[in-house]
């Protein structure tokens, strides 16, 4: 009887151990994910600036904001260890990616007009997408200091999951973040 017991305490504590290994992920795609996550978040309030500036008459494009994003960007990499000319590419192609997205939420409502719903202000949305771009730039510096770089394009990109975003731009995001590197 007790060697019943203790076998199927045995086999319990095994299906537990098993269990718990498989659903531990790798640090490396944890991490990939977790950039991958923040940017995906940045990449939703891309709907809220979309309709704010339909709403208020704005073009998408405004230069002299992504030349601040970029030059905020510049910074705050410096200050997390990343060479900050290697992140150049990696803010514009979040910016594009982000147009882009704007681009075809108003193609949208020119023929299906959003209903019953209204973005967010502008200035509370650029405070989150500046907090999350700080976030960004701080977990891959920290991945990066860590040795574990960016290696599993298909798990980054399945984050990803923005209505309006279209595979190019997940791959120019995958290749322009691939590039950065840590200040030497």
């Amino acid at each position: 009887m007790e060697s019943k017991v203790f076998g199927r305490v045995l086999l319990l504590a095994g299906l537990f151990f098993s269990a718990t290994v498989m659903a531990t992920p790798t640090p490396t795609s944890t991490q990939n994910d977790d950039v991958a996550s923040l940017i995906n978040q940045r990449l939703s309030y891309m709907k809220d600036v979309a309709g704010y500036k339909q709403n208020h008459h704005l073009a998408i494009e405004d230069l002299p904001q992504e030349a601040k994003v970029l030059a905020n960007s510049v910074l705050e990499a410096e200050k997390s260890g990343l060479d900050s000319e290697s992140v150049k590419p990696f803010i514009q192609a979040q910016m594009d990616a982000a147009k882009a997205i704007q681009y075809r939420y108003r193609a949208d409502w020119l023929s299906m007009p959003e209903k019953g719903w209204q973005p967010e202000p502008l200035e509370q949305v650029r405070a989150k997408l500046s907090d999350l771009n700080t976030r960004i730039l701080a977990d891959i510096s920290s991945q990066l200091t860590k040795g574990q770089p960016f290696t599993d394009p298909t798990a980054f990109m399945s984050v990803l999951d923005q209505a309006q975003l279209k595979q190019g731009d997940k791959e120019r995001l995958w290749y322009a973040l691939k590039q950065i590197t840590l200040k030497k």
